[in-house]
């Protein structure tokens, strides 16, 4: 009899011990299985992040190379647009298509460049081509002109074709400048804008005789001014385009 008790109580012991190892081992595994759960979580969550910042660096990447490779493209549109302005007296300038309205076109340029013209007609020049413009309006104050011509030249997009667009530049923003310096139209220069202010905006891209009237463009391809004077090295000013508004133009 007690061997047999003996024998009972040694199965229920080993069947305790059974149980208890067996469920501990349950509760081992159930735990790893939380631990893998959360790693697999986690290595999701770093490759959304790592897809996140690849896709960041390539964004990154293509604006990079867009404004590397942006200038060129740039110049070569806004020149299509930027005209030689000869007047009868011999004064060279620069104009470039601001807008157009019933077939014709008009063109803002310095009235520096137009001031001592006797009558109202100029020459409006580009590459071998040349149309006749008539001197639609003048602001003395502002130093700004405006000329209008029948028809457009292939190509010769408008620049300024909505008024509401009225671009504000900073300081260290990157300009483009492009006219007809000493006569040599097609020409551009670039630079940043040093200074603004409500009248004119200062920059070091360089400007010479014949770059008066040409447009100031930023990089984002807006007319920012209209170039008046070199001032000296590193020192040009444009007349901000919203002046333009107060005498040339309803916006």
């Amino acid at each position: 009899m007690v061997v047999a008790l003996c024998l009972l109580a040694g199965a229920m012991g080993f069947s305790y011990f059974a149980y208890s190892h067996a469920h501990s081992h349950d509760a081992e595994v159930r735990a790893l299985h939380g631990e893998v759960g959360s790693l697999e979580q986690r290595v999701a969550a770093l490759g959304a992040n790592s897809e996140r910042i690849t896709s960041h660096l390539k964004a990154t990447d293509r604006s990079l190379k867009k404004k590397d490779a942006g200038v060129a493209p740039l110049a070569a549109r806004v020149l299509r647009s930027v005209f030689r302005v000869q007047t009868s007296s011999g004064w060279l300038g620069t104009g470039w298509v601001a807008w157009t309205a019933d077939g014709q076109m008009y063109v803002v340029t310095a009235n520096h460049v137009i001031q001592h013209e006797r009558g109202d007609g100029v020459t409006l020049e580009r590459g071998s081509g040349s149309w006749t413009g008539e001197i639609v309006g003048r602001d003395p104050q502002n130093d700004l002109a405006l000329i209008r011509a029948d028809g457009q030249p292939a190509g010769a997009a408008p620049l300024w074709e909505s008024p509401t667009q009225l671009a504000k530049p900073r300081p260290g923003d990157m300009l483009l400048l492009a006219g007809s310096p000493y006569g040599l139209d097609g020409s551009v220069t670039t630079g940043i804008v040093s200074r603004v202010t409500s009248k004119a905006i200062q920059t070091d891209a360089a400007a010479n005789p014949g770059n008066s009237g040409g447009p100031a463009v930023d990089r984002e391809g807006h007319v920012v001014g209209v170039v008046l004077a070199h001032a000296g090295e590193n020192l040009t000013f444009a007349t901000p385009i919203a002046r333009v508004c107060d005498r040339l133009r309803a916006c």
